[in-house]
């Protein structure tokens, strides 16, 4: 029983699986392997280590609490999903734009995956995509955009930065395997779908804006 698991554990691992507990509600996922910006390669995660040891009992924690807990080991995953399907992150739709171009680069690239499933890209990918979606007014995007989508992925550990600031044109980016969890093969129709949709919104904007533009053009 997890609960007996748990009373076994010293004052110091309780601190531990509390820590661990809020992490994963806070972020949902947890990687074995993990950027060191300091030491500029990838590195061991010695929280994931952690909590596969309390795995057990972070399961039976959780469960009480309306959450299933999965582990997938050839990637290197730990990850939260509510069993009502509730508590969803909600995305602006350039952060949503940015995430389905993200998973279609990791797509794209999974055939040359090192050992640690990453794959690297940068910003200036990202749009690149999202202009050839048709998804971009005017083929712009703001910095405000780029920085708010980048800090919110990183946060759920989507991607990390491996060099530039989250400012710069251009920055380099690691993409996580967690972005399969994230946005499952079952899933792609839809996101394809969601992408056409954006794409036939953009459009429309612009061309309402064209619109209005002639009319202001007919009345001087």
């Amino acid at each position: 029983m997890w609960m007996e698991e748990y009373e076994a554990l010293n004052a110091t691992e309780k601190s531990e699986f509390r820590r661990l507990a809020n992490a994963l509600l806070s972020r949902t996922y947890l990687l074995r392997n993990i950027y060191d910006d300091q030491k500029k390669m990838m590195d061991l995660n010695s929280d994931y280590r952690t909590a596969r040891r309390f795995f057990t009992i972070l399961q039976g924690y959780f469960s009480l609490a309306g959450w299933d807990l999965y582990r997938d080991e050839e990637y290197g995953v730990i990850y939260l999903r509510n069993q009502q399907g509730s508590n969803r992150a909600r995305f602006s739709a350039f952060t949503t734009m940015f995430l389905y171009m993200l998973r279609l680069i990791y797509e794209e690239n999974r055939q040359q995956l090192e050992l640690h499933h990453d794959v690297r890209t940068d910003t200036f990918a990202v749009i690149h995509k999202m202009n050839a979606f048709g998804l971009l007014k005017d083929g712009r995007s703001t910095a405000k955009d780029r920085l708010e989508a980048q800090k919110t992925l990183a946060r759920y550990q989507v991607i990390a930065k491996i060099d530039g600031g989250w400012k710069t044109d251009g920055n380099k980016l690691l993409i996580y395997p967690t972005i399969l969890f994230f946005l499952p093969n079952s899933e792609i129709d839809a996101m394809i779908r969601q992408l056409q949709e954006m794409r036939k919104q953009s459009q429309q904007e612009t061309s309402d804006e064209e619109a209005t533009s002639e009319e202001g053009e007919e009345s001087l």
